[in-house]
């Protein structure tokens, strides 16, 4: 695994008035958070981390926190910006080892042509991430869904995604993830269908459910 590292320092003022400082020297400042601990608060130069997130083009990147002469895997966990300038203001850090389960949200990314569009169809996708649940050194950049066999009326939903080993879809009521629409008049059918959440058939293939029911 790539160690993509930012280097940090401890910050021993806190507050408005010192994170204003902070910010005017060029720096950001940060919290660092570990399981059972109290949060390390910490500054660190924005740019060092953007050069990562340009170069992994992945807001799930692992990243090595060199701080206190201590190297820390860690996992973004929120990211503060100006309401105006989006300007990165702060940025919460949290600790984690390879194993650790977490959950957060990954692309989804449909694989192949599906169809429904060969019919004249149009893919249409409904979410463009979903939750997951996995070891923090296990996270996959993207979830590939094959679209291939999707029918024009037909919908993919969260529980036909196809995941690695260790990684599992998070949800508490199945939605649609992507469809395929037919023309203009079946477009508007299927896209009331989808903000209504409707289920997928029993029995249809992961890789599509079965054609929403005609009126």
């Amino acid at each position: 695994m790539e160690a993509h590292i930012v280097t940090a320092t401890a910050r021993t003022s806190t507050g408005k008035g010192a994170a204003h400082k902070t910010r005017a020297s060029g720096l950001v400042p940060g919290v660092l958070y570990r399981s059972g601990e109290e949060a390390r608060p910490l500054t660190f130069d924005v740019a060092q981390l953007a050069a990562v997130y340009r170069k992994t083009n992945d807001p799930n990147t692992l990243l090595t926190v060199q701080l206190d002469g201590a190297d820390r895997l860690c996992l973004i966990r929120e990211i503060q910006r100006h309401p105006v300038t989006r300007r990165v203001e702060h940025i919460d850090f949290y600790e984690v080892s390879t194993s650790t389960d977490v959950h957060v949200d990954v692309a989804i990314n449909p694989v192949g042509r599906a169809a429904g569009t060969r019919a004249g169809g149009l893919l249409r996708v409904l979410k463009r991430t979903v939750a997951v649940k996995a070891p923090a050194g296990s996270i996959p950049k993207l979830l590939d869904i094959d679209v291939t066999e999707v029918e024009v009326g037909a919908f993919v939903r969260a529980s036909d995604i196809k995941t690695p080993a260790g990684v599992s879809v998070v949800f508490q009521k199945d939605f649609n993830v992507l469809t395929v629409e037919g023309k203009r008049a079946e477009r508007g059918e299927a896209a009331a269908a989808a903000a209504k959440g409707a289920p997928a058939a029993k029995g249809a293939p992961a890789a599509k459910a079965a054609p929403a029911a005609k009126k």
